[in-house]
């Protein structure tokens, strides 16, 4: 630092002999000494060969044995008799070990003035201390600056200036507390330190003490003093006790403006910003690019990008100056912060190509946007041209970057080999995003070894550590090793933030813990966290998953404030355990309280108007789609598609699929399977020909849609063709649901001992959904001894399915084996399985009305009226009840009777005597349409003239003129 700088040259030898340290210097011999001293440290200085390094390279080693010598010489000259002598020697050679940067030479003769017994006296005290800190060696400037005896100012500011360096900014807060206790008064160099640590911790409460207590000594301070008050004042967010201290400073350089200027943008308060840029111009201060950078930058962070590129187009066309490196990075990075990765990737080739070099945080920005669009060959790139770069090869803010784009590219050995990479530089921030990497791979034993071995170097995990690990595996569905972490997490002294509850939170829903989730909900009351923050969805979410629908409604009830994502969160909580009516109710309720539905509420409330079939309501979500611009990604699309399809528009779902704009995977994969569900075997075909023809690769999703869709329609040739092109063509080993659609194929057909064959054959052992399909085939051909033999395997896989009970009830009912019947029911009660309520629903007049066997309905004599004259019409064409499907032994005219009471045939009665003649009826039921109201139905569409759509939970109907879609065969 200058303020210890010594000139060294003959004429200051002798000046310095009427005002030395520690006395008056009387002797001729002792001025030639020192000029053959100056001749030697010339020697010193010219045969070094060392040059600056950063401060944290301690060392700066010289072979050159000449310097030892020439210092030795001079040591060994020196008269150690003569106080004066020594300290003015000693203190000379630690000034220019500080200019020559070599560390080792000036720890040498600090060894020398120990063993010679030199006394440390406040100016030579001051020099060595001075030289420990340039080098950041702070044990050793410690240990000195403790041994100093009547401590001065320069001593202070040494240790702070050391401290600033490496950031160390509650020391210097601590050291002039300590200074002031020792009545040393700080002066223009203590306070800009104060400041800045002040400003860095953003510590207002002790800012302002430090300038009261400046205040109080009637220090004023130079500009250096003033700027650095001026920068503590906008960090800390006090921008208008900024002004007024701003106001009262007489001579306002352009240094402070700029700072004002920067404050208010940094703020978003832009009015104030040009009205800065107003004044100084009137105060004949010229804005310079500084002060347009300021603007640039304020706007981009603030996301108004817009403005920013305003002002920066303007810079690009000024004569006086051009965008600078500052300009271009602030515009990149606020795009890229703001969800504009690609736009940042296209200036960043702009700045190339106007020969604008870029810097750390450049390179660091681009790299996130690589990272945000996954884009691994672009990442790659930069990455290759930072190595170039020298400059940028051991950054650590580029090293971290490269780490968290190569662990979200799920390239973990790549983020690993660039962590490996940083030796002396590696932070925690390095730390975390290597950990957090592991823990979106779900690497466990990975992320346990690391975390082991940052705490055994002594780097402590802080809360971002934890939640990296806690929300990793989260995202990556390891619930258990997430709460595994948490654990760990709450044996330390960090205390959880918001994201932490909302990650464990997010763990116990996926694991269905409810009790730690009920843990966590008293922990959030107890400490009085905001649920607004995202716990409150957590807690939603939470519960919904754990199946305690109930304790998501009263945390949603609970919060005043609701935004888009409480709502969400509750809607789809609603969706998720089957309150599909209650969800499309809370849309309603949502825009009326005027909080606008997003991407996430379409996809979440699209699925409500599925299970329902609301076609109407459906209509209006994909008008308000389209009348607020949120069809962007093929997800909402996609999502249209699917609605459409089950809500048995098929004609509609096709014309949406045509109209997106960029057909992925998934958009094919949902309209083979909604030709699937609806029987239309050949238009799934053709569809899957159409796909192979546009060069998409299908996946296993997509053949699993396309035999579900062979099954459902009979296509027995088609369904084996497509089965082998699976394994030949495209090289997939089929799983089981492959090998399901194929025994549903397959049996459906009739052809049970090529079934039994295949199964036993198949590399899996047959599950659920494997039995499940050969005892519905059973159903079709009346096979009741295959159907005992599928449904004892069923009862031990899914003793609790009252689906396969009733199935195999039925069809001993149809082979009139009554006993058996009546033994099956027995078995249910006796296992405590409870038969769900058989329920349809159906929507009119822009309201769903569902129907249960023996619930009160407001129109149902008009319902049973209708019934009535239903069936004598249908009677009289044909029809013939089914009394086989009702499975009580009793009188055939009461049979009868019971089958009219069908939920579904309710509903569709509502449904004729609601709606104008000729209007297509939709209607859904949650269980498997029984064959008496499938014959049923079919002589209604007939005499009625409609056409009815009748979705089970199995497939669609579609029955026009008395003909089914499914051809009888379902």
């Amino acid at each position: 630092m200058a303020i210890f700088g010594i000139p060294f040259s003959p004429h200051f030898i002798l000046s310095k002999r009427n005002h030395p340290p520690n006395g008056p210097i009387s002797h001729s011999l002792h001025t030639r000494k020192y000029l053959q001293f100056a001749s030697t440290v010339t020697e010193f200085e010219t045969s070094s060969k060392t040059t600056k390094t950063h401060l944290s390279n301690r060392r700066s080693f010289n072979g050159d044995s000449s310097v030892i010598k020439n210092v030795t010489l001079l040591l060994q000259s020196m008269d150690l008799t003569d106080p004066d002598e020594c300290t003015e020697t000693y203190a000379l050679i630690f000034q220019k070990c500080r200019k020559l940067n070599n560390l080792d030479v000036g720890i040498q003769v600090h060894a020398h003035l120990i063993a010679c017994g030199v006394e440390l006296c406040a100016f030579l005290g001051s020099q060595l201390l001075e030289l420990y800190c340039t080098f950041g060696c702070v044990n050793d400037a410690r240990k000195v600056f403790e041994k100093i005896p009547r401590r001065n100012v320069f001593s202070w500011t040494a240790m702070m200036g050391m401290y600033n360096v490496l950031g160390y900014y509650d020391e210097i807060i601590n050291l002039f507390y300590l200074m002031i206790d020792e009545g040393v008064r700080p002066d223009h160099f203590v306070f800009p330190k104060v400041f800045k640590a002040c400003a860095e911790l953003k510590n207002y409460p002790v800012g302002k003490d430090v300038y009261d207590y400046m205040i109080s000594i009637e220090f004023e301070g130079n500009a250096c003093v003033k700027r650095s008050l001026l920068d503590m004042f906008i960090k800390c967010g006090r921008i208008e006790m900024t002004r007024q201290l701003f106001e009262e400073i007489e001579l306002k350089d352009i240094f402070m403006w700029n700072m004002m200027v920067s404050g208010y943008a940094s703020k978003g308060d832009f009015k104030k910003a040009l009205k800065c840029v107003k004044d100084m111009k009137v105060e004949g201060v010229l804005p310079d690019q500084v002060t347009w950078n300021s603007i640039i930058t304020g706007y981009a962070q603030n996301g108004q990008l817009r403005e920013a590129s305003k002002y920066f187009l303007e810079m690009s066309d000024s004569i006086d100056f051009k965008p600078n490196l500052v300009s271009w990075t602030a515009i990149i990075a606020g795009h890229e912060q703001n969800g504009y990765s690609s736009k940042a990737l296209k200036l960043f080739k702009q700045m190339l190509n106007q020969g604008v070099q870029p810097n750390s945080m450049t390179i660091a920005s681009v790299i996130s946007a690589c990272t945000n669009l996954s884009l691994l060959k672009h990442g790659k790139e930069i990455h290759g041209y930072s190595i170039k770069e020298d400059k940028f090869d051991s950054d650590l803010l580029i090293s971290n970057s490269l780490i968290d784009f190569y662990a979200k590219c799920q390239c973990v050995k790549a983020a690993c080999h660039e962590f490996g990479k940083i030796k002396q530089f590696k932070d925690l921030v390095s730390w975390n995003t290597v950990l957090a990497g592991y823990a979106l791979r779900g690497c466990r034993e990975e992320a346990i070894k690391l975390l082991n071995e940052m705490e055994l170097l002594g780097v402590e995990p802080d809360v971002i550590t934890w939640n990296g690990l806690i929300t990793g595996f989260t995202q990556n569905g390891e619930g258990e090793t997430a709460l595994e972490f948490f654990y760990r997490m709450s044996q330390t002294d960090v205390d959880p933030n918001t994201t932490s509850i909302s990650g464990v939170l997010a763990a116990c829903g996926q694991v269905q813990h409810l009790k730690l989730g009920k843990e966590i909900h008293g922990y959030v009351l107890r400490h009085h966290i905001q649920l607004s923050t995202g716990v409150g969805s957590a807690l939603i979410s939470m519960y919904a998953a754990c199946v305690s629908l109930k304790a998501s409604l009263s945390v949603f009830h609970e919060l005043l404030t609701r935004d888009v994502v409480i709502w969400n969160s509750i809607i789809a909580a609603c969706v998720q355990n089957g309150q599909v009516v209650y969800a499309l109710d809370l849309l309603r309720d949502m825009i009326l309280a005027n909080v606008k539905p997003d991407t996430v509420t379409i996809i979440s409330v699209l699925p409500a108007c599925s299970k329902l079939a609301a076609l109407r309501q459906g209509k209006e979500i994909h008008q308000f789609i389209i009348r607020h611009g949120l069809a962007t990604g093929s997800f909402i699309w996609n999502a249209l598609i699917d609605m459409y399809g089950r809500c048995g528009s098929i004609q509609k779902s096709r014309k949406v699929f045509d109209l997106v704009p960029h057909k992925d995977l998934v958009s094919w994969n949902v309209m083979i399977s909604v030709y699937g569900m609806h029987g239309f075997g050949m238009d799934a075909v053709n569809l899957f020909r159409r796909l192979r023809a546009f060069g998409l690769k299908p996946n296993h999703v997509t053949f699993t849609n396309l035999l579900s869709a062979c099954s459902h329609s009979g296509l027995i040739d088609e369904g084996w063709q497509y089965f082998e092109m699976m394994k030949k063509e495209y090289i997939m080993e089929p799983a089981i649901e492959q090998y399901c659609c194929m025994v549903d194929l397959m049996a459906r057909a009739g052809q049970f001992d090529e079934t039994l064959d295949f199964m036993k054959k198949m590399p899996f052992e047959p599950n659920s959904a494997v039995w499940g399909s050969l005892l519905g085939a059973c159903r079709i051909h009346c096979n009741a001894d295959l159907a005992e033999y599928a449904a004892e395997h069923l009862f031990e896989l899914e003793p609790q399915s009252s689906g396969n009970y009733i199935l195999l009830a039925n069809i001993y009912a149809a082979a009139g084996r009554w006993e058996d019947a009546a033994k099956i029911r027995c078995l249910m009660k006796e296992r405590g399985v409870a038969k769900p309520p058989g329920c349809s629903w159906i929507e009119v007049k822009r309201k769903v009305h569902s129907f249960i066997v023996g619930d009160p309905h407001p129109s149902m004599d008009k319902i049973l009226e209708k019934l009535k004259r239903l069936y004598s019409e249908i009677k009289k064409i044909g029809y013939i009840p089914d009394t086989n499907y009702v499975l009580q032994d009793i009188e055939e005219d009461e049979k009868e009777f019971s089958l009219c009471g069908h939920s579904e045939k309710l509903a569709l009665a509502f449904g004729l005597i609601s709606t104008l003649p000729g209007k297509p009826l939709r209607v859904i039921k949650n269980l498997r349409m029984c064959g008496d109201c499938h014959s049923a139905t079919k002589y209604i569409s007939k005499v009625e003239k409609r056409e009815i759509i009748m979705r089970d939970n199995y497939r669609f109907h579609h029955f026009v003129d008395g003909v089914c879609s499914c051809g009888d065969y379902w």
